[in-house]
Order: C-alpha cells, then structure tokens, then sequence
C-alpha cells in the first residue's frame, strides 16, 4: 500500500514539475529612433508591450540604455507595440520650434520559436495634432425590453482638443472597410505593407458648410447620430437606449433604414457601396475623421482615382491618403483569435475593442488634464493607451477626470 501511495505521488509531482515551468524563450526587441531624431539611435527607457495573438497575453518591459528590452515568453506569434511622446525643437517653414512628437511602432505576428526571436523596431513620429479628434465612438448598439436588437442609436462624437475655435464645415467621416480582424487586410502592397490609403465603404458622411458656418468652441463637441430621435422616451424607440435628440446632424439616407427626423439636420451623405444606413459594425468599426482636398465634391467622388476594388474582392471603396486624416481610432471587432491591424501606426499604433454587440457599450478617450476648466483628451494616437473601453455612453458629456 505505501510503495502504491508512493508511486500515485511522484506521479503527482512530476505531473506538478511539468505543468508549473512551462517552457519560455528569450525575445528581444531593439527600438529605435527615426533617422530624423537623435540620429537614429536606440530609445531607452521606453516601455515595450508585447502580445500573444493566440493567447491574448501580455507583456511589458522597459528598455535599457541600449534600446533593447528582454522577455521570457512562450512560443508563438507576437504582436509588438511602442508608443511614447517627447518635447522637441523641430523645424516649420525654416523656424524652429518646440512641438510635442509622438513616437509610434508596431510589429505584427512576429514568429517566437525554440531559438528565440529578435526583433528591430524603428519608431515612426508624427507632430501632436491640434485640432478635432474622435472622442466617443459607440456602435454595439442595445436590446429592448424583449431582447431583440436595437441598432438605431449608434453615434459619433467629435471634440475640439484645441484652446482656439476650429470649424466643422467639410470635415467627413469614413467607415473603413471591414475584413475578418484575425487575418491580415487585403489591402496591402506586394511587400504585406499596408497601403498608403484607407479604403472606406458604405457612406462619406460630409459636414456641410462654406468653410466658416459651424465654429465649434475650444473644450467642446458635436454628436453625428444614425438617427437624432430621443430613443430613450420616444414611443417608437427603446426605453433602454439613450437620448440623441441634441445631435447637431443625423447620417440620414434617403428611402433609407430610419427615418428622417425633422429637428436634427441632415449630414451630406455621398454613397459609396450600396446599403440603407451607414454602417457600424456592432462588433466595432475602424472609424476615422478626415478633410478632403478641395470642396469639389462632385470632382473628387467621379474621379476613379480615388476608388479601388478590394483585391481579390468585388468591393470598389473610396481610398483616403494617409495625410488627408484628421484622426482615427482602430476600434477592431473583438475576437480572440487576434488582431491585424487596418490603420497606419501614425493614425493609430494600438487598437481598443468593446465587448459586443447589443451590450449597450461604447468607447470614450480619457481625460489627460482640465485646463482653466476645459478638459483635454489624451491622444497619442495609440488607442490601447488613449480609450477607455465598455463604458456607457454619454454623448455631449464632457468629462471631468
């Protein structure tokens, strides 16, 4: 009986010794300036968060004085994130000039095997932006009462980040083009390089306006709505929902999903692939902001230029350059079987998801401080740090912390 108890227990323990050390491998990630700063050298004390795209685990580390940072990770594919922001005198039209930088790099689906993996990262930057930025995107939708579904009061939130006024008018919205999130976009060069434009689909929902007709003041906002109906306490609308009758425009689409409703005005809305509303994907929608490059509407949207069908696909989408792009947020469809990404690191290095559809859950920035009473959001164009996630939503509310 003791030799059998004795047997069942080193049977026990060498089940225990196996399971608690795993095995891990060395993975290095050198970062590394853009030529343009500190001579392209290393980056140090900046910290490196990896991820494990079949796991959804993570792991940070901080650079040494060499750029480099060390994990001990499983094997598998890794996604890799840098992000950070310094103050630099950089050079505008011949004078210098102090202007936050910030620093973005990514890595996507980087091989970690039994040999380890070694991997070089070289930063791209871009000035902070000054002007407008997507500060709330909710697009999951709710449930009525009875459980059904409830799409009719997604929204866009846009906020003025500045301390000076700056004007809608033209200012557009643009849905990109949703592929399944676990693999790579078709959209890319012959390299795997993304390409340097963002296809979009559906609808380009336009701010109509001369130039100077819709100030919006420092420290505030303006709500774009499916549908500017007060769903909350409407009879035709779901007491579970939210009020979006204090919209400045509507995405309404004529003979369309909604109805029009007569006290939100109507946003330009230039189709691009057919549908009757615009479209948001439940599951979350890369979404950006962008000004076209004359208000030749007309020009720009019959010029087949600016349209490509999606290769090895049947969809024509409109192609946005990358310097037309006033911010983006890549807010993926949640899926645990990773995450490529569908915007430049220079839009957006990270991405930030929801929890689904029909859970009544948005996304919204987070306050980086409150000046003289005016909030400011965070944007380092890396949404995994910038957003909060699964919060409820609040259109028009401008936080405080």
């Amino acid at each position: 009986m003791k030799k059998i108890l004795f047997v069942l227990f080193a049977i026990l323990l060498a089940g225990c010794a196996e399971y608690e050390l795993p095995l891990t491998y060395d993975m290095v990630v050198a970062v590394s300036y853009p030529a343009e700063f500190s001579q392209g050298g290393p980056v140090p004390g900046v910290e490196v968060r990896v991820t494990n795209i079949q796991t959804g685990r993570q792991y940070l580390a901080v650079t040494g004085s060499d750029g480099r940072a060390l994990f001990h990770v499983r094997g598998g594919n890794y996604n890799i994130v840098v992000s950070l922001s310094e103050v630099r005198e950089i050079e505008i039209e011949g004078y210098p000039v102090e202007k936050t930088i910030l620093f973005n790099g990514a890595l996507s689906g980087q091989l970690v095997t039994a040999s380890g993996g070694n991997f070089s990262l070289v930063l791209g930057y871009s000035v902070e932006s000054e002007g407008f930025i997507i500060k709330e995107l909710y697009t999951s939708g709710c449930k009525t009462a009875e459980g059904k579904s409830y799409q009719a009061d997604k929204f866009v939130e846009i906020y003025n980040n500045t301390d000076k006024v700056l004007y809608a008018d033209g200012l557009c919205i643009g849905v990109v083009h949703s592929t399944t999130t676990y693999q790579p976009t078709p959209w890319v060069n012959p390299d795997g390089s993304l390409m340097d434009r963002i296809p979009l689909w559906s609808f380009v929902a336009i701010v109509p306006g001369s130039g100077r007709e819709h100030p919006i003041a420092p420290g505030t906002s303006f709500v774009v709505a499916l549908s500017g109906l007060n769903h909350r306490d409407d009879p035709n609308g779901n007491p579970n929902s939210i009020d979006l009758s204090h919209a400045a425009w509507e995405f309404y689409v004529e003979d369309g999903m909604y109805v029009d409703v007569p006290s939100v005005p109507n946003i330009l809305m230039q189709r691009i692939t057919s549908g009757t509303a615009m479209i948001f994907d439940v599951r979350g929608q890369v979404t950006i902001i962008f000004r076209l490059p004359s208000d030749d509407l007309q020009g720009i949207f019959t010029d087949p230029d600016n349209f490509m069908v999606q290769p090895g696909g049947t969809f024509r989408c409109f192609m946005v350059p990358w310097g037309w792009v006033v911010d983006g947020v890549e807010n993926a469809r949640l899926d645990d079987r990773g995450v490529y990404k569908r915007l430049p690191d220079m839009i957006d290095v990270g991405y930030i998801q929801h929890r689904g559809s029909q859970e009544k859950v948005a996304i919204r920035r987070k306050v980086l401080s409150v000046v003289n009473g005016r909030t400011v959001y965070k944007d380092t164009n890396n949404s995994t740090e910038d957003f909060l996630t699964n919060v409820t939503p609040e259109p028009g509310v401008i936080q405080k912390e």
